[in-house]
């Protein structure tokens, strides 16, 4: 999925899975790859690996299935189409629906590749849990089991060096909510602080769907939030508000407008006086605001209804 920075993947990864240089080099068989040298080189940005190369290393380091290559595995259309729709469906909460696509998609997807069988336990864990059929504890554990069989390193020190397709920080998102749901705000706010530093790391040169910030960027303004940080929550909004303009990600403005405007609504709830009666009015602005912006997806517009935050 768009560029990536080869050299800080590589080196990330051997991180991830606590190898060094010359363990990745030579397998337990005495198998070289490539030279401790050329490995060195392609780390430091200076020499591009050739395609057996980087076939060889991504195998040693579990990344048969990095982001340069599609997430489920199938070579009919339709399949990825009725992924899209289930995505959709999900968010209008219609779980009949949903379950209806998700019968289908298992009826096509190959289970002999990880991925799939990966993405339907989570699905399945999120539909689950939505309908009261398992509790929010059940969930997680098969939110955890789901991301283990594709990052290993989950649960250990090296998690932090992982470079995440975007179904696995979804995952580590959906984790996230369990945590903070059961109680355990500062677990779920570590899991989120991590994929931010991933995603704003800068050397890595990774073209992220858009999407994929706004949902990472909304989960830790709420458990900020959640957490009575109401104020940090706010300047969370305002970083977050930047950044989205700053790439030109309109789409994920409506949502974060709206969190600053209930997080600023918290923050005067303790501080309100009884006399302050305008405060409602400002809040108002904020959600107006919120609905501008994603009525009016041209600049001009943008500019207007994000000039009622100045």
């Amino acid at each position: 999925m768009g560029e990536y920075n080869i050299g800080q993947f590589i080196y990330r990864s051997r991180k991830a899975v606590g190898l060094t240089q010359e363990e990745l080099c030579r397998n337990v068989n005495g198998i070289i790859c490539c030279s401790v040298e050329t490995l060195s080189r392609i780390e430091r940005g200076k020499q591009r690996p050739n395609y057996r190369t980087m076939r060889d290393i991504m195998r040693r380091l579990g990344k048969e299935n990095c982001f340069c290559t599609p997430y489920l595995k199938t070579t009919d259309y339709r399949v990825l189409e009725l992924n899209r729709e289930l995505k959709r469906i999900l968010t209008l909460n219609d779980y009949n629906k949903a379950e209806e696509l998700l019968a289908e998609l298992e009826g096509e997807l190959s289970l002999q590749y990880v991925t799939n069988r990966q993405y339907l336990v989570r699905i399945h864990a999120t539909l689950d849990q939505r309908q009261g059929r398992i509790t929010v504890e059940e969930e997680l554990e098969m939110l955890e089991r789901a991301l283990k069989m594709t990052v290993h390193s989950y649960g250990t020190k090296n998690f932090s060096y992982e470079i995440l397709l975007p179904e696995e920080i979804v995952t580590v998102c959906n984790i996230a909510d369990s945590y903070g749901k059961l109680g355990n705000i500062d677990k779920a706010l570590v899991l989120l602080q991590m994929i931010t530093e991933m995603l704003n790391d800068m050397t890595l040169q990774i073209n992220y769907p858009a999407g994929i910030y706004e949902m990472v960027y909304r989960n830790r303004i709420k458990w900020i939030g959640e957490k009575g940080l109401y104020r940090e929550a706010i300047e969370e909004c305002d970083r977050a508000i930047a950044d989205c303009l700053k790439r030109n990600i309109l789409n994920t403005l409506p949502s974060l407008c709206y969190a600053r405007a209930y997080n600023m609504q918290k923050l005067r709830e303790i501080y309100r006086k009884p006399s302050e009666g305008r405060n409602e009015m400002v809040d108002l602005d904020y959600i107006k605001c919120a609905l501008l912006a994603e009525l009016i997806q041209d600049e001009k517009g943008r500019d207007k209804a994000l000039s009622k935050l100045v």
